[in-house]
């Protein structure tokens, strides 16, 4: 079936794209200092070509796992071949990402604006696996389970099966900068599965087009990276798995040194979240009412208190598990804007 969704944004639209190859991927870990795969300045709006990596580690390759489930090769991304033969690092996770980019001007301490201008389908369908061992129930599997989701001629649903249809709500599960030197443990490796501070494997399925991700820098020029794209996923991941699909994410960077944040915050037409991530789910709650707090105060000015805000985050605000699977939980606090009409502070 021949992809029916709306292209990717055209070259005139953009002022650089950044494809997919050998040698601007990598698997599964941020590197804190790696050779930029694109540099641009602060402002600019960046096509990055992305590769999910359904697929790329099943034995016997990519092109084999998409025939058993029904998929010509030449509906198969030829960069998802040439990736697939990309040494893995020790310690890195099953993800493939794309970068890093290097934005101009960004320094430690700064934040990095990332508006989602467009999240666009590469090919027409999408995966979802799940096994034995895998997501929060990993007993209640005996064998592998992977289901392939075609997108609709329309390109707004998935057809899941059984009269199912899935509306499409595509984005980047995995946004991050480069990580402190700090947190880098001894053997050099940040594995990209579990969220952190730099982002990371958030899965937050807000970050569709339309919404902006702002993520604390720690590394000259931010070095950004993006893989694990999903054209839908619920709240939690709780299979292990979104739909797993190759998208085209494109995005305006822009340094802000009017900014400081602990942990990466992302606002959408109608709300600001806040998060935070912790392998104890009740940590990383205390992180995100932590964060809502703080959010609330400065959007009021510091006209509430801390009182004010914590009662304000128990009657107004949703505290949500986005993340379930990935070694730390991620959880988000969601703040309706029309909550604070007429105190917001402009970002």
């Amino acid at each position: 079936m021949p992809l029916a969704a709306r292209p990717a944004p055209t070259l005139a639209a953009v002022d650089a794209v950044l494809p997919t190859t050998p040698a601007t991927a990598l698997w599964g870990w941020f590197p804190a200092h790696r050779d930029p795969a694109l540099e641009v300045a602060s402002g600019a709006v960046v096509r990055i070509d992305a590769v999910n990596q359904a697929g790329a580690a099943a034995p016997g390759g990519p092109l084999a796992y998409f025939a058993a489930l029904g998929v010509p090769a030449d509906e198969v991304l030829p960069e998802l071949v040439e990736v697939a033969a990309v040494p893995r690092t020790p310690g890195s996770s099953g993800h493939v990402l794309t970068g890093p980019v290097h934005v101009a001007g960004a320094e430690p301490g700064d934040v990095l604006q990332v508006d989602v201008l467009d999240v666009a389908p590469r090919v027409g369908y999408g995966v979802n696996a799940s096994g034995h061992g895998a997501g929060v129930l990993p007993d209640l599997l005996d064998a592998p389970s992977v289901r392939l989701l075609r997108l609709d001629e329309a390109g707004t649903h998935y057809e899941f099966g059984h009269g199912i249809r899935v509306p499409a709500a595509p984005f980047a599960g995995i946004m991050a900068v480069a990580p402190p030197d700090d947190a880098v443990p001894a053997d050099g490796v940040v594995s990209a599965n579990p969220p952190d501070r730099w982002g990371g494997n958030m899965d937050v399925k807000d970050l569709t087009a339309g919404s902006t991700l702002y993520l604390p820098v720690f590394q000259p020029g931010a070095q950004l990276y993006v893989g694990d794209t999903h054209g839908a996923q619920g709240q939690g991941e709780v299979n292990q798995t979104a739909v797993e699909h190759s998208m085209a994410l494109t995005a305006r960077f822009t340094v802000r040194k009017d900014l400081r944040l602990t942990w990466p915050r992302v606002e959408t037409p109608d709300r600001h979240l806040a998060m935070g991530a912790h392998a104890d789910l009740d940590v990383a709650l205390r992180i995100a009412v932590t964060e809502a707090i703080a959010l609330l105060r400065e959007k009021t000015d510091g006209a509430l208190s801390a009182a004010d805000a914590y009662a304000l985050c128990s009657i107004a605000v949703d505290f949500v598990v986005a993340e379930a699977v990935d070694g730390n939980q991620l959880v988000t606090a969601s703040v309706p804007k029309a909550l604070l009409a007429g105190r917001v502070t402009a970002r």
